[in-house]
């Protein structure tokens, strides 16, 4: 994680691992009855997604806000139809959702070697060419 106030990055951690949880649950149940309505899940998940990216800007922890924002971007693809919430998408969502733990759980270790092809996974749902962090 960045430089900064240690409390301030805890509180941080603290609220997107809850955010994490919350993210997960609802990408789980998404894939447990796709055929249900998904609006207010999708935009449950999205908002956390969202939050996650916000923070992570404010805070200049540039690898986090990346990820959560290919999560946060794919999210809002499902919830314009533009995208079905296939069990390949929900699956690599939930890697992006793991992948976030990891960076958030290791602030100061090295990326993840993983780190582009995870992203470029997620990315590829959406038809773009990979970011890096």
């Amino acid at each position: 994680m960045s430089e900064g106030d240690p409390e301030v990055l805890a509180a941080f951690a603290e609220e997107a691992a809850e955010r994490l949880e919350a993210l997960e649950a609802g990408l789980l149940e998404l894939e447990r009855a796709p055929g249900a309505p998904q609006d207010e899940r999708l935009n449950a998940v999205f908002r956390d997604a969202h939050s996650i990216k916000a923070g992570a800007n404010l805070l200049h922890l540039k690898k986090i806000e990346t990820v959560a924002h290919v999560l946060e971007n794919v999210l809002d693809s499902l919830r314009k139809g533009q995208l079905a919430p296939r069990g390949d998408v929900v699956q690599a969502l939930l890697d992006g959702v793991d992948l976030l733990r990891d960076l958030l759980a290791t602030p100061s270790a090295p990326d993840p070697a993983s780190l582009p092809e995870r992203l470029a996974a997620l990315q590829a749902l959406l038809g773009r060419t990979p970011e890096t962090p």
